[in-house]
């Protein structure tokens, strides 16, 4: 009996020990500085680049904190580096907590250096490192990332950790950027077929900026005045290859979103024509894509024919002709210069990226797949090259679901 209890007495000792390892390697939250922008240039130095580090303070906005610290929420700070793997043992040395890429949400990288030819064995290194995910998101500056960092202050969100995930999800829900995570740039990278959309973005203003429909902005153009930040999120940057090559305006990449079954694009506010009159005053109208795109694709002849059906629910939300729509006649009048706009739009988008971009900006090659029996056929075809010349035709579905509130027009006083 003794020597039963001494047995489960050692067995509840080990059991202990083993639970209170589990502690041994603890960190606090408060040891670590959080990279969770970071920024990359080309280099003055030959073999080099510039890395720029946007830190987050973590007791800023915390319970832990009080909500009330006095301390900064953000630190910034640039030099030049082999790669951005070892730069963060560089960092430590003006940095009194361990650098980690933990919490790493965005890559902005400059124009200039997203052109240079180097730049996709450099920007590799995120496969190395297991502290990045591949959820986190790549953004081409119009300036120099160590600038944009510098620049960009926003007025209301000052975590900056916050301010880059409502901006990013609200841009990619409203389409008016690419949902371009690290996962998207490696996979059509390596695919080979397709280009990659990454969103484009600026902290300066355009000097002399037109004014343009709600949609056609680049980063930068929007005439926006007031007590705000001046960075822009609208447009995405178009690589090849693993190289930006060109650049799409807020208009365009909306309608690569809407054909790319993958991104999460949800209701978005769009303008068009007004048919009731000449004048510029135009219809507004909440967009949702519930269902898929169909596609169907002849592949046989010498030149491949491809259609695309875009199925789209509208709901209309102003009525500056006063039109009454309980006429079947009116109704249908509005239905059809819908599907001429969104037809014409699509089509015109899609033909640019054959005539001036040389590829599709999202991966369509997938739908083409199921039409050959071997992967051997599928590589003698050569999807990139047969595209260029492919016909394509856009269908577009749509279904008025809202006409909104049926109004009179105002009876003249005389009359």
């Amino acid at each position: 009996m003794l020597k039963t209890k001494t047995v489960c007495r050692l067995l509840f000792y080990c059991v202990m020990i083993c639970i209170l390892t589990g502690c041994w390697d603890r960190e606090e939250i408060e040891d670590k500085s959080y990279v969770i922008g970071l920024g990359l240039d080309r280099s003055s130095q030959k073999g080099k680049i510039k890395v720029t580090m946007l830190l987050a303070n973590p007791e800023v906005g915390s319970i832990q904190g009080g909500g009330g610290s006095t301390e900064k929420p953000r630190e910034i700070i640039s030099f030049d580096a082999n790669d951005f793997i070892a730069a963060k043992a560089t960092a430590n040395a003006v940095i009194s907590r361990k650098v980690t890429y933990e919490l790493l949400k965005i890559f902005v990288v400059s124009e200039d250096f997203a052109r240079d030819k180097t730049f996709p064995s450099t920007f590799y290194d995120i496969t190395k490192d297991k502290e990045i995910h591949q959820n986190s998101y790549i953004a081409v500056s119009k300036e120099k990332a160590s600038q944009y960092f510098i620049h960009n202050r926003p007025k209301m969100e000052t975590r900056p950790h916050k301010y880059y995930q409502f901006m990013i999800n609200h841009g990619i829900e409203n389409g008016l950027i690419p949902d371009s995570t690290l996962f998207r740039y490696l996979q059509t990278t390596e695919r080979g077929t397709d280009l990659f959309l990454a969103m484009y973005t600026t902290a300066e203003k355009q000097k002399h900026r037109e004014i343009k429909q709600e949609d056609e902005y680049m980063a930068g153009e929007l005439n926006a005045t007031g007590e705000l930040d001046d960075t822009q999120f609208i447009g995405s940057a178009v690589f090849k290859n693993g190289v930006m090559i060109d650049k799409l305006n807020g208009q365009e990449t909306r309608v690569i979103n809407i054909l790319d079954d993958t991104t999460n694009i949800k209701e978005i506010l769009v303008n068009f024509p007004n048919p009731f009159s000449d004048n510029n005053k135009q219809f507004s109208a909440r967009v949702s894509k519930t269902k898929n795109n169909k596609v169907r694709m002849n592949l046989k002849g010498p030149k491949p024919m491809i259609l695309i059906t875009v199925p789209l629910e509208y709901e209309i939300l102003s009525n500056p002709s006063m039109v009454n729509f309980l006429k079947e006649k009116n109704r249908q009048i509005l239905k059809h210069e819908i599907i001429k706009d969104v037809e014409g739009l699509f089509e015109k988008v899609l033909k640019k990226s054959q005539t001036q971009l040389k590829g599709v900006p999202y991966p369509l090659s997938f739908n083409s797949r199921r039409y050959f029996g071997t992967i051997q056929q599928y590589k003698k075809f050569n999807w990139a090259k047969s595209y260029i010349h492919a016909d394509i035709q856009v269908k577009a579905d749509i279904q008025i679901i809202d006409y909104g509130k049926i109004i009179k027009k105002p009876i003249k006083v005389g009359e």
